[in-house]
């Protein structure tokens, strides 16, 4: 308590050290699903501009949707 703990250094910790390394498989999981999700969203929910059906269902797909596909 007092001066004498805040006097006390903390120890020194590499930032590339990682104590959990199933944290990484489970946040490349994580995005990899996300990134799923967010393709079905564009697919199925959003609504072309020229005729109004969904992307999947559009004869005239832009290139960056077939690209999705």
């Amino acid at each position: 308590m007092g001066r004498a703990a805040l006097a006390m250094r903390a120890p020194e910790v590499d930032p590339c050290d990682m104590n959990h390394p199933e944290l990484a498989f489970a946040i490349c999981t994580g995005i990899a699903v996300e990134m799923a999700h967010l393709r079905w969203i564009v697919l199925t929910q959003w609504k072309c501009g020229c005729c109004g059906e969904s992307h999947l269902e559009c004869a005239r797909k832009p290139a960056w949707i077939k690209i999705l596909l």
